[in-house]
């Protein structure tokens, strides 16, 4: 078996089981966020993941199964699936994750999301280039493979957690900058009806 081959699987395998670590961290988050907008965006980028894992492994059995295994896969690899593992661990443990937590957590997702975006362009020597939409309709659908659709994905995760990042901080500094009230005696406020008995 060539070294080109053997690459391309231990690459394979690699971007599998960050997918579907990912795909565990992104279904706890969707269930724990207190933000309704941001559970569902998570629940969406977990349904992504769990295809990008599912058409993966298919593409290994294609290939004849590959002789790659777990430990073949780079330290970094093994290192960032074992972080994400970490997470979803500590995630299940929380009751509820409040905006000020997940503003924590979105730096980290950002970087798994950066780190699977170059390495599907390093495993399958993708040129990826953004388009307009008008030269995007414009592209023949023969160009279309499954990895530069995967690849597209990638992207769009990153301007998903952009998104709830914007959320985040526009919900945090609306609660920062709301005026401190103290109600000490709502009753004075009231005012007697119209027309009623004078003493």
């Amino acid at each position: 078996m060539s070294n080109e081959i053997i690459l391309f699987e231990r690459q394979t395998l690699s971007l599998a089981l960050i997918e579907k670590e990912l795909y565990q961290l992104y279904t706890s988050l969707s269930e724990k966020v207190e933000d309704v907008a941001a559970r569902t965006l998570f629940s969406y980028i977990a349904t992504d993941s769990l295809k990008h894992s599912t058409i993966l492994v298919k593409i290994i059995e294609e290939v004849n199964g590959s002789k790659a295994r777990e430990h073949d896969c780079s330290e970094n690899i093994i290192h960032t699936k074992e972080l994400i593992k970490a997470l979803t661990k500590n995630t299940a443990k929380s009751e509820k994750i409040d905006r000020k937590e997940l503003i924590t957590l979105l730096d980290t997702l950002a970087d798994f999301e950066n780190l699977l975006f170059s390495e599907y362009n390093k495993a399958f020597h993708l040129e990826h280039v953004r388009f307009t939409e008008n030269e995007q309709k414009q592209k023949s659908e023969a160009d279309l493979n499954i990895f530069s659709l995967i690849v597209e994905d990638e992207e769009r995760h990153q301007r998903i957690l952009s998104s709830i990042a914007r959320l985040c901080d526009r919900n945090l500094s609306f609660n920062k900058n709301a005026p401190i009230v103290k109600y000490k005696s709502p009753d004075s406020w009231r005012v007697p009806p119209r027309g009623g008995s004078r003493s």
